[in-house]
């Protein structure tokens, strides 16, 4: 149900927020969400772009807001450590892919969501959740964190949380459950390639 709930008002919003992520390392986390979700509010509420355009550019900044490879090894969890080198460099590709075809099918769902910061807290050096909420006209005030990693000089999400729940942790679970059939990490590339036209 949480991931319904999520699929419904996250899906439009974190396509907002990395469809305006540019090179803007030196921006504090805070203010970086809350810019970023201004602007790309506008990007996706204009409908002179036809979807073709809306899905190409979310898949060039969605590369750019999120730390893919990273994502995609926390979501894989201690399956990661058994899979060979091959099997990661696939995961992460087929990963990406299903994200893209998950989200970018949702980037005409907007329908006056608006989204503010209301805080954020720092974890650790590196790490800090920026803190927001999104109100829907349709229904209830939804709370979405942030969790914005600084690597090498440069801020990029890792993790998004709604009402508490990792979406990170969701996809983990469910990735898991594929793999627990056969124990073996292939049996998920093989959903992946089927769910992304790769085979």
């Amino acid at each position: 149900m949480m991931n319904a709930l999520a699929s419904r008002v996250l899906g439009p919003i974190c396509i907002m927020l990395v469809m305006s992520f540019q090179a803007v390392a030196a921006e504090e986390p805070a203010a970086l969400i809350e810019r970023l979700g201004g602007q790309a509010i506008g990007i996706v509420a204009n409908g002179a772009d036809t979807t073709d355009d809306k899905q190409k550019k979310f898949e060039a900044l969605f590369d750019e807001g999120f730390d893919v490879p990273l994502v995609a090894q926390i979501v894989l969890g201690r399956y990661w450590r058994t899979a060979t080198a091959e099997q990661r460099d696939e995961f992460v590709n087929l990963f990406h892919k299903y994200i893209i075809s998950t989200y970018a099918s949702r980037l005409n769902a907007y329908s006056g969501q608006t989204f503010a910061v209301t805080g954020e807290q720092r974890l650790n050096d590196d790490e800090v959740m920026v803190k927001s909420v999104v109100k829907d006209p349709g229904g209830p005030d939804l709370k979405v964190d942030w969790r914005v990693l600084n690597r090498n000089g440069e801020n990029r999400i890792v993790d998004v949380y709604v009402e508490g729940v990792s979406m990170a942790v969701t996809h983990r679970s469910e990735f898991a459950s594929v793999i627990a059939q056969t124990g073996q990490v292939e049996t998920l590339l093989e959903r992946l390639r089927s769910q992304t036209g790769q085979g």
